[in-house]
């Protein structure tokens, strides 16, 4: 009688075991998925900031004139070569 109640203590701790296995593993998913969301959001934040930016005239100018050398008809670019 007390084997068959300490095997039926056994399983029953086993049972126990497993969906607190699951559920710290689970948990610790949801750690993982909320800090990726995080720095998705924060890298969604800082491209909508971007966007802001280049819908302005003045930022478009500037870029044109600084990644690609580009000036208004009137204007003149130097390039100074450091040797």
């Amino acid at each position: 009688m007390v084997l068959v109640a300490v095997l039926a203590l056994a399983v029953l701790g086993g049972l126990a075991v497993l969906p607190a296995r699951t559920w710290w593993s689970q948990r610790e998913d949801m750690n993982l998925a909320r800090a990726q969301l995080a720095a998705i959001e924060a890298e969604v934040a800082e491209l909508r900031h971007q966007m802001e930016l280049l819908e302005s005239d003045s930022e478009i100018e500037r870029l044109a004139k600084a990644d690609y050398g580009l000036v208004y008809p009137a204007e003149e670019t130097y390039i100074i070569v450091d040797e």
